[in-house]
């Protein structure tokens, strides 16, 4: 199985900020792509995401930080028609380190789902204790 390509497409530099993230727990990212949609129109944003899954032959994850904003519009936009890409939203850390340790074993599909479950339960509340 070969490995499932990312793009990571976020407004201003959390995208870059994610990855840093990610490397300082898992070490070297390699084979993710960053995309700001900063001083890009919506027509620029659009080309630039389709520019970068264009060569997705067997699929791939395009990730966002906002469900309906921009870089998610833009990315559902350049994923239709190209068979298996998918968009997931929200994304978090812990939900990008998933991706980063299951890439290479898990086709697009079931590390989509994978990584949904994943960023759910990994949003929790822990309240102080009453006095």
């Amino acid at each position: 199985m070969s490995r499932v390509p990312a793009l990571v497409a976020m407004h201003a530099d959390l995208a870059a900020a994610l990855i840093r993230a990610a490397a300082r727990v898992y070490g070297p990212v390699e084979d993710v792509e960053v995309l700001s949609n900063e001083g890009l129109s919506r027509d620029g944003l659009e080309e630039a995401i389709d520019q970068r899954v264009s060569g997705w032959t067997d699929g791939g994850l395009v990730f966002t930080d906002l469900w309906g904003g921009s870089c998610h519009v833009c990315g559902a936009s350049a994923a239709r028609g190209r068979g298996h890409i998918v968009v997931l939203s929200g994304l978090n850390l812990p939900t990008l380190l998933d991706y980063l340790h299951n890439r290479d074993h898990l086709g697009v599909e079931e590390l989509a789902d994978r990584l949904l479950q994943k960023g759910r339960e990994s949003i929790r509340l822990q309240r102080a204790p009453a006095e």
